[in-house]
């Protein structure tokens, strides 16, 4: 794929980190606090849908390594094919807010990648194409790791253009 003038291709994890969640069901914590979190039902394609948010316990250790920033990129790592990398923008609308093990928070480097851009990204026929090839899949459902997630090939225009894109 020839890329327009000024754009790159790298890969998501030389301009942005991937953080997994928490894992539900965790036994003898220490000094457990109870704090919501997102689930992949939380996680819809373009929005996030805070109508129902759940509790989780976690250590008061643990919380900002879980805890989520405005910025962060929600994605999905699967389900249905359709769920398949789907996510949107954080805005921190609850905070401390934590996010789930089969929920991806990317925190992009803002000088380098456009949150909104990256989402729109993903969420293209380019970004759900990736996703599927390299995905895992059983009957009607796909799964994608970490290191799958961190190995995307994001097309990078200059940041201008990013969000100009994104506004789009």
């Amino acid at each position: 794929m020839q890329l327009p003038e000024g754009w790159r291709k790298s890969s998501l994890s030389s301009v942005a980190e991937v953080r997994t969640g928490i894992a539900k069901g965790k036994q003898n914590l220490k000094d457990p606090i109870e704090l919501p979190y997102l689930r992949v039902a939380n996680v819809q394609d373009g929005y996030i849908d805070l109508s129902e948010v759940k509790l989780i316990q976690i250590e008061r250790n643990q919380i900002e390594r879980f805890s989520l920033q405005t910025g962060d990129v929600l994605m999905t790592e699967g389900g249905d094919f359709d769920k398949l990398g789907r996510g949107d923008v954080w805005n921190g609308q609850i905070n401390p807010c934590l996010h789930q093990n089969h929920v991806f928070a990317v925190r992009t480097n803002q000088l380098k990648l456009n949150s909104y851009f990256l989402a729109a990204l993903s969420a293209s026929y380019y970004g759900k194409k990736y996703f599927l090839s390299c995905s895992k899949q059983s009957t009607n459902l796909a799964s994608i790791n970490s290191t799958q997630l961190k190995d995307f090939p994001v097309l990078l225009p200059p940041l201008p253009e990013q969000q100009k894109i994104a506004q789009i």
